[in-house]
């Protein structure tokens, strides 16, 4: 279905994630598990709606501007660009669904314009008892992918997955309930971090600091730093830092493209390499020698 991820490391420590999921005719269902807190960045890269539902009706994260919590669920368009901020020890179900066969499967139990307006909501409120199915299947599901992956090769058990998480999302829709709209300054604040982010790698190649971030942006010192507080729980020149750490990772991380510590560490703006080895070290719990020989020996 095209799903496509992009992570930054928000919190300290050593990463450690995995992704179980299958693809039947036009569902994508996945489960992602992460210890640290991140910043992804996100999209369908088809005609789809992805769901992002937690594991547990205790987890919550942050779809752009929105926070979701109290047993919430996110969702998204197709083709429409969005951010998470998951926090540490987080769980996830990622339900992708091509939008032709869900809007068909709800027209033929709502009326037209409550379908569509479920469809249009950034988040769903749904009742407990839909959630807590919705969850047991999806749980259901993948175990049973898990022990039993010849089970995809089926074009009837196929056919039956989708129908019954068809029927579960439809139920969902049934019950949502409107959940309170974002107060403004949240939205606000959201969007200054997204375009500052968005800045940052547009201006990778330059050393950014905090003054010329609140010049461009025409902002205080005091609202960038509450900003990045409420959104991230970090301050921007924290925030600078690890960004820039996280480019660093992804470059010795490309196979296809080798690149010395030095030059990806300089590329990045860091020319103290003994203390940018220790932040790297600090964030990524392991030194940036070893993520270019893990890097090696993957590609080998």
């Amino acid at each position: 279905m095209g799903w496509s991820q992009l992570y930054d490391q928000l919190s300290v420590g050593g990463f450690s994630g995995e992704i179980i999921g299958a693809c039947f005719h036009s569902i994508h269902l996945f489960r992602e598990t992460t210890n640290l807190s991140l910043r992804q960045s996100c999209v369908v890269r088809s005609n789809g709606w992805w769901f992002g539902i937690p594991v547990s009706e205790n987890d919550s994260f942050r779809v752009d501007s929105r926070r979701v919590d109290d047993g919430a669920i996110a969702i998204r368009r197709g083709h429409q660009p969005f951010e998470l901020i998951t926090p540490s020890s987080f769980h996830i179900f990622g339900l992708v669904i091509g939008q032709k066969t869900l809007a068909e499967h709800l027209r033929s139990v709502l009326p037209e314009e409550d379908a569509l307006a479920c469809l249009g909501l950034e988040t769903m409120q749904a009742g407990e008892r839909a959630q807590r199915s919705l969850r047991h299947l999806f749980g259901e599901i993948l175990g049973e992918i898990q022990r039993r992956p010849e089970v995809l090769q089926s074009a009837a058990a196929c056919e039956s997955i989708q129908n019954s998480v068809l029927e579960a999302v439809t139920d969902l829709c049934v019950s949502v309930e409107h959940a309170p709209e974002t107060p403004r300054s949240e939205i606000q604040h959201s969007q200054i971090v997204r375009s500052v982010r968005q800045f940052l790698l547009d201006n990778s190649d330059r050393a950014i600091s905090v003054p010329e971030l609140c010049s461009v942006f025409n902002v205080s010192r005091r609202t960038l730093q509450y900003a990045f507080d409420r959104v991230l729980g970090i301050g921007p020149n924290a925030y600078l830092k690890i960004l820039r750490l996280n480019g660093v990772r992804r470059d010795l991380c490309r196979k296809e493209q080798r690149i010395s510590v030095q030059q990806a560490a300089s590329d990045w703006g860091f020319w103290h390499l003994s203390q940018f080895a220790k932040d790297y070290r600090t964030l990524f719990d392991e030194l940036p020698s070893a993520t270019v020989k893990r890097t090696e020996n993957a590609a080998r």
